[in-house]
């Protein structure tokens, strides 16, 4: 076994890319070394890693070559390989010259000659050499450059390329850069050359040259320094897994630094201050013992000290600079209210065929009426856009909703109100947490369906992975909301939310299907995700018995699905539901069983638990009882066998037989109101006693 490291030097690569990168070279990579040949299972032989100028892999275990492998290769067709006395033509001649083989090589039987060769396992030195540019070449980013003479196009330029095979160069090329051993430490402190032969060297000597080659070693070092410069400034380092992330791919030596901004900055709203620390200064607040902003914060140093306090009074110095804007903005949209800025929201387009938003705020309005005719909540919907047009969004676009709703409580609007306008914007992604309120949460879904039926109605609809206007966000973010069932649960169905928008569109229903479809998919997403842990089958066939008329009653009938999968009578639903769906799949029927064309006493038996057993499903069914419901069906399961073996459907008699179809769809379209079961994909075994 063989062991392979690979290090590209280039400049600065953003933070934000790093993690996708290190994802995609890692599947390359992985595929590569099973080209190679079988790992062990007890080892992990891929490691990546990147610093801002790095991008580093090692291959820890790779057979030295290739396994030899046999193939067939097929040639001429046997008519034309012999002619007419048996004898080879110059067409086999020539395939067999090719191969390196003889007439007695060929594989008899088939219309075509066969012959069976070895090939060679090559070294894994060839493979690399071939297959590493091909890897770090096609690995794409967000962004481009050009540089050079623009011939090569990289995430940035690279300055060299090292590129060792068990303690040996092995020489490869990178966009017209040529490997060897030759590296470099931390860019300014310790930038000299330094020559590596082996992973183990590499990372001994570049942590010596101030780089630590693994982002989760600087970011637990950085954790760590973050923490003792917080209890020193008497507070703790806010939680923010999204500067952490960064942070990590902003070093390559983990340092951390605290610095200070003026006291008088605090009067400001925290959302202010956090925002322009952590968005626009990559910088962590620290909160004291009751949660409060301190003026202290840490930022990210590629440095191990800050001896002069240059780099703790550049980021005050800055920091200060920002927190003077913000205040200034703060300030100035203090002067006027919210209600006033309503017809500035007319010079603010929103989308070129869905007019400005002054268009789009009366039509959330309009929406969230249709749902609520709470005034608190058609306050907030006709204030939710208003602060789009302040100086604090237009500088710091971060704060949109929020800094509204900051404005709003601050004029004294009622709590429903503001905490619906700052809420509105809530669910962005699938972690987020929703509306704190139920007004909150209708007018988010009136601000997301408005945009949904908008953009499907001018045919702007999301295509393969491109989605420039986040639709597939706006409508997950529906799906989470109606899926809610405290007190801000929106009871009403994605259905009757379409139409409500296409109503205030003043457009057609042409796109509701479009947008069913669409919606349905995210149904499907959520409900797989770890958070519900339904299967696949589970939801697929409870949605064919619907679903857009509501999500939690959707969730109900998965949820008793599962349950009564788990259990030992599963089957007898399973068989029942699937016969019924087999015989009357494609037959007329009969409008309801008409007990004079019951001939026999097994169908007359059938047909008085059918009524019966059918009431009480629709019962349990109207309470939302579902499992019982299923339990109910299940049990008649032996009279359904029984009339199955016993009474013949497809008689000739039209009558009798649409009458017997009539009795079978009866109690099968019951149990559809629940869910298609025959779309459940089982196991037969897991049901043995």
């Amino acid at each position: 076994m063989a062991e392979y490291f690979f290090e590209l030097l280039t400049e600065e690569i953003p933070a934000w890319m790093h993690d996708a990168a290190q994802a995609a070279l890692l599947q390359q990579l992985t595929k590569l070394t099973l080209d190679l040949g079988e790992q062990p299972e007890d080892r992990n032989p891929v490691v990546v890693n990147s610093t801002p100028r790095r991008i580093i892999f090692f291959l820890s275990h790779i057979p030295l070559r290739e396994s030899d492998r046999d193939e067939e290769v097929k040639g001429p067709p046997v008519k034309a390989a012999y002619d007419a006395e048996g004898k080879p033509t110059p067409a086999l001649n020539g395939f067999l010259k090719k191969n390196n083989a003889t007439i007695g090589d060929v594989i008899a039987g088939g219309d075509y000659i066969r012959v069976r060769r070895t090939i060679k396992g090559r070294s894994a030195g060839e493979i690399l050499q071939e297959r590493v540019p091909q890897i770090m070449e096609s690995l794409r980013w967000p962004k481009m450059m050009r540089w050079g003479n623009g011939e090569h196009s990289y995430i940035r330029p690279i300055h060299s390329v090292v590129s060792v095979l068990d303690g040996e160069h092995l020489p490869l090329t990178i966009f017209g850069i040529a490997s060897g051993t030759t590296t470099r430490g931390h860019r300014t402190l310790a930038p000299q050359p330094i020559e590596v032969l082996s992973y183990n060297e590499y990372v001994t000597k570049l942590e010596l040259a101030r780089v630590v080659i693994a982002a989760d070693r600087r970011r637990h070092v950085m954790a760590e320094r973050a923490r003792v410069l917080g209890t020193q400034a008497g507070g703790t380092p806010s939680v923010d897994a999204s500067i952490w992330s960064q942070w990590q791919y902003l070093t390559e030596y983990p340092g951390v630094v605290r610095a200070e901004f003026g006291r008088d900055y605090l009067a400001l709203p925290d959302e202010v201050l956090v925002t322009v620390m952590r968005v626009h200064q990559k910088q962590l607040p620290i909160r004291d013992a009751n949660e409060k902003l301190t003026n202290s914060f840490l930022a990210v140093l590629d440095n191990d000290a800050d001896p002069d306090g240059n780099a703790a009074y550049g980021n005050s110095f800055v920091t200060n600079a920002r927190f003077a804007d913000a205040k200034f903005f703060y300030e100035t949209d203090r002067k006027r209210t919210l209600e006033s800025r309503l017809r500035e929201l007319e010079r603010l387009q929103f989308q070129e065929k869905l007019g400005n938003y002054l268009d789009k705020t009366k039509r959330i309005e309009k929406i969230a009426a249709a749902i609520s005719d709470d005034a608190d909540t058609l306050a907030a919907a006709k204030l939710c856009k208003t602060d789009l047009v302040t100086e604090m969004v237009k500088e710091f676009t971060d704060l949109q909703g929020k800094i509204g709703g900051i404005y709003a409580r601050e004029e004294g609007l009622p709590k429903n109100t503001w905490q619906a306008i700052y809420d509105h914007y809530l669910p962005i992604n699938i972690d987020d947490a929703l509306p704190r309120t139920l007004s909150g949460a209708i007018v988010s879904l009136a601000d997301k369906i408005d945009t949904l039926v908008g953009f499907f109605r001018i045919g702007a609809k999301p295509t393969g992975s491109k989605d420039p206007f986040a639709l597939r966000r706006a409508a997950q973010g529906v799906v989470q909301i109606l899926l809610n069932r405290d007190k801000r649960s929106v009871k009403i169905g994605v259905d009757k939310l379409i139409d409500i928008a296409l109503e205030a569109h003043g457009a057609t229903a042409q796109a509701k299907d479009d947008l069913l479809a669409f919606f349905a998919e995210r149904v499907r997403t959520i409900l797989e995700a770890s958070a519900y842990g339904f299967a696949y089958d589970e939801i697929a066939a409870a949605m064919e018995a619907g679903w857009a008329s509501s999500l939690t009653d959707l969730v109900d009938r998965i949820t008793a699905l599962k349950a009564m999968r788990g259990e030992a009578n599963f089957l007898s639903i399973l068989d029942s539901a699937k016969r019924i769906a087999n015989i009357t799949a494609g037959q007329e029927t009969a409008s309801r069983i008409d007990p004079s064309k019951l001939e026999s006493d097994i169908e007359k038996r059938l047909a008085e638990l059918v009524l019966l057993t059918n009431d009480q499903i629709e019962e349990m069914i109207g309470e939302r009882d579902y499992k019982r419901a299923l339990e109910t069906f299940a049990a008649l399961a032996p009279e359904l066998e029984t009339f199955f073996d016993e009474v013949m459907v497809m008689v000739e008699d039209e009558s009798v037989r649409r009458n017997r179809m009539a009795l079978l769809r009866t109690i099968g379209n019951a149990v559809m109101k629940i869910a298609d079961v025959t779309k459940i994909v089982v196991d037969r075994r897991e049901y043995r006693p």
